[in-house]
């Protein structure tokens, strides 16, 4: 059974969710809010995962986390500067999940 170490849990990451306004011309404006900020383990993906995933690309992170209800894969994070799009949540046990992130190219600054 994987399990979550607190001592572990050095990485930041902010996540963000995505809101739409609609301007009175009618143009759409995308706002990214921040929802919260945790601490995390960054953890290497596992052959499994890597080979059955749809998503290629080079930077693929995997995190883990103490389990909370409110992340969903409409959220991003932000992790050193690049943004990821959480592309799986993984259930690990009750207190932990492990998110399968993506790099969706947007830079944040820092």
């Amino acid at each position: 059974m994987t399990m979550i170490r607190a001592g572990k849990l050095t990485e930041h990451l902010t996540f963000e969710r995505r809101e739409e306004l609609v301007q009175a011309s009618g143009a759409v404006e995308v706002l990214w809010i921040v929802q919260g900020n945790l601490r995390a383990e960054l953890v290497q993906e596992t052959a499994d995962a890597f080979l059955g995933t749809v998503d290629r690309t080079d930077d693929r992170k995997v995190f883990r986390i103490w389990a909370v209800d409110w992340i969903t894969t409409d959220m991003r994070l932000i992790h050193a500067g690049s943004t990821y799009r959480i592309a799986r949540i993984v259930r690990l046990d009750r207190l932990g999940l492990e998110l399968h992130c993506v790099n969706s190219m947007d830079e944040v600054a820092v």
